[in-house]
This record gives C-alpha cells, sequence and structure tokens, in this order.
C-alpha cells in the first residue's frame, strides 16, 4: 500500500508509526468514554492527518487518496474509533473542497486543521431566502463532530423540482446531542447535530448532483481534490480502520499463540494445531484479499484524478460492490480469529473482544454493505437506468 507514494506521504505513514503504541494503550480508555480526547486530536492534527485533503493554498497537505489509506490503516492498528474519526473528519476535506472560494476562506482560511464532519440524514423543513435557505433538522451519524470545526449536512431543495444539497455549517452553532450508544465504534462519537431555523448563505451550499458531474463550486477546477470521485474515494476510505483493525487482531491472535494451550486436546500450545494453522491462514488470506481491493480502488482512483476525469458509473457501482466484499472479508477474519484464539476472546480486559466489536460496527456501514453494492452493480451491468443511490 505504501509502493508509489512521495516523500511527504511516506513521512506522515511514519509518524502514523509512531502513534501506534501510544493509541492501543489508549484505546480501552476511547472504547469505554466513547471519545477520542482532545489531546490526542491535537496529536493527530500536529502530525497533519486533519488537512491530508486541504487544498496547499490554505496550508494543508493536498494528498492522494493512497495516502489517507495508508495512515488510517496504520492508526487503526492502535485504536480503530481513533483511525475511523480521523479517516472521517479528514477526508470530508474532500467533499469541502468542491464548495466556493468564499466558503473555502471561511473554513480553511484561519486554521486548516479545522476538520469537517458529513451527515446523509436530511432537513425536516427548508425554505428558500433570499440569498440562501433556512433549514430546520436533526443529523445524526456525525462521526467526529466532536472534533470538527464544520458539519456538511445533507437536504432537499423545495418542490417542484427538488435537488440534494449540501449546507456547510459551523458545528458551533448547532446543537449537539449525545445518541451514538454502540457497542463497536465507540469512540467515534458518531452523535448527532440540531439545528433550529438556520440560515445558511448560497456561498456555503453545494449541488450534490453538480459537484458528482464535475462541475462543483469551486473556482479550482486543476486542483488534485476537485478531481477525485468522491463516491469511491468515501467508500475505500472507510475500509481504512477495518483494515487496522484486522491487521491488529491477526498480530495478537499469533503473538499469544505459542504461550496457549487448547483445551480439551492433545496441544500444549495453539502453533501446534494443524486446525489451528488453517484457522489463521484463512484469516490472513481474507484479509490479504481484502487489503488488495483496497489498494486497487486508490490506485484507479488516484489515477483518474491525475489525469482529470471521473470513474465513470459503471466503475463506480463495481468499486462499491468490491467494497462491500472487502469489508465481508474483514469481518469473516476477525470472526474466524476469534474462535482460533479461543473463548478468552470475550473477556472483558481482553483487546481481541474490542477489535472484534470494532470491526463488525465499521463494516455495517451503510456504504460498505456488501448485498447493496452487488444490486448497484448488477443493475447496471445489465443496463438498467434505475439509480438507488444519491451518492455512488
Amino acid at each position: 500500500m505504501l509502493e508509489g507514494l512521495d516523500d511527504r506521504a511516506l513521512e506522515l505513514v511514519a509518524a502514523a508509526e509512531t502513534l501506534v503504541p501510544l493509541l492501543e494503550s489508549r484505546a480501552e480508555e476511547v472504547d469505554r468514554t466513547g471519545h477520542v480526547s482532545p489531546d490526542m486530536f491535537r496529536r493527530l492534527a500536529d502530525a497533519g492527518f486533519i488537512r491530508l485533503f486541504v487544498p496547499k493554498r490554505y496550508g494543508g497537505e493536498e494528498q492522494s487518496l493512497q495516502a489517507q489509506m495508508a495512515v488510517g490503516a496504520t492508526l487503526g492498528r492502535g485504536c480503530g474509533s481513533t483511525a475511523w474519526m480521523t479517516q472521517i473528519v479528514s477526508g470530508s476535506s474532500l467533499m469541502l473542497s468542491l464548495f466556493s472560494e468564499q466558503a473555502q476562506k471561511e473554513a480553511w482560511g484561519n486554521n486548516p486543521d479545522a476538520g469537517a464532519c458529513a451527515s446523509q440524514s436530511r432537513a425536516s423543513r427548508v425554505e428558500r431566502l433570499n440569498g440562501g435557505y433556512r433549514i430546520t433538522g436533526s443529523w445524526s451519524y456525525l462521526s467526529g463532530v466532536e472534533h470538527a470545526g464544520w458539519a456538511m449536512l445533507h437536504f432537499m431543495t423545495p418542490p417542484p423540482a427538488p435537488v440534494v444539497m449540501l449546507a456547510l455549517v459551523p458545528v458551533a452553532d448547532g446543537r449537539l446531542q449525545q445518541t451514538w450508544n454502540v457497542v463497536g465504534m465507540r469512540g467515534t462519537a458518531s452523535n448527532t447535530l440540531h439545528l433550529e431555523d438556520y440560515f445558511v448563505p448560497d456561498h456555503r451550499i453545494l449541488s450534490i448532483e453538480e459537484a458528482l458531474a464535475g462541475n462543483p463550486a469551486t473556482p479550482f477546477r486543476n486542483d488534485r481534490l476537485s478531481k477525485v470521485t468522491y463516491g469511491p474515494a468515501v467508500e475505500v476510505g472507510l475500509l481504512a480502520s477495518s483494515l487496522g483493525v484486522t491487521q491488529a487482531a491477526l498480530d495478537y491472535v499469533l503473538s499469544k499463540a505459542p504461550k496457549r494451550s487448547i483445551q480439551y486436546s492433545i496441544y500444549n500450545t495453539q502453533t501446534e494445531s494443524p486446525g489451528f494453522q488453517v484457522q489463521v491462514a484463512e484469516a490472513a488470506i481474507k484479509f490479504t484479499t481484502a487489503r488488495l481491493i483496497a489498494a486497487e480502488t486508490v490506485r484507479e482512483v488516484d489515477y483518474a484524478a491525475a489525469r482529470g476525469y471521473q470513474v465513470d458509473y459503471t466503475n463506480r457501482t463495481r468499486i462499491r460492490a468490491a467494497i462491500g466484499l472487502a469489508s465481508r472479508l474483514l469481518r469473516d477474519a476477525v470472526h474466524i480469529l476469534t474462535q482460533a484464539h479461543g473463548t478468552s476472546t470475550f473477556a472483558e480486559v481482553n483487546p481481541l473482544q474490542r477489535l472484534w466489536r470494532d470491526v463488525n460496527v465499521a463494516t455495517s456501514h451503510g456504504m460498505t454493505t456488501e448485498m447493496f453494492g452487488y444490486e448497484l452493480y448488477g443493475k447496471a451491468l445489465v443496463g438498467s437506468s434505475e439509480r438507488l443511490a444519491p451518492l455512488v
């Protein structure tokens, strides 16, 4: 996954490597409290991870999707929640870079580490006014909202011709509610933001349809970031933390095996057992296959951006389906590892049970589910014109 990265990208991955032991030591606390601490977020920002997709003109890194994937997968080896939060708060800048120049200046002009988050929930009430929109609603599953400076919130324009839009809003202008009460990825703090009769000026509004058609509001059309095919970039980005979590689970099980016996058997150590050997081999191959899918996808999307074109719809649906398959492979790999390790996996003090919970929640995200990806790709393959999702 590192092949072809430039020197700065390799520096960023190396910086992520140095943080892995610290993240691992704090992972239980993040899981228990449901938060990534402010001081840890500051470390992530200081390392350059939050500004990975911020344009260079605002002090950002303007990096490739491959670099973000490598950083996210590395951080995930230490803490899945921290990696996911970082991936979202940095990755959302891809879409923010498609907003108007004025919006970008407001977001990053004084702080390239402001960060962003996004929700596909929609406003409950929308009114068109002179110079903007007034919106009311509750937007949930906002991963990283506690640390992000800005939120990008979906809404539909009023009839007769409703269009899906994004409103860019300072997080501080809304009211946060703790709603993320789940069994895994607890520290992502994917909570809910409420707005009541909130006015959003036109320069902080983005048409999803226009942006995905290659006609975004930004005047900086030659930037690397504005050429990235957004749907596949989001989908593959969601795999990064699970890749890291699965690697951590494999490393943990293999490290413990030489000192663990297999109960009710003749084996004094797990490593002696052919059954155990087959299990870890199967898990490792599933993990490797998922990693290859992710690596090929980021190369494809980065290649298209570098040459100035968007990935076509059929290939976007293929990518969605492939990401779904990779998600299942990672989930299956960790499950196999829990069975190979044994019942003690599920002791609360065992970090493997947290990794198992995290990968199951992360790979259940709506943009990584396998069957829907296959449905999208299948319709494209048979020439159906039906569009099942606004963002592919």
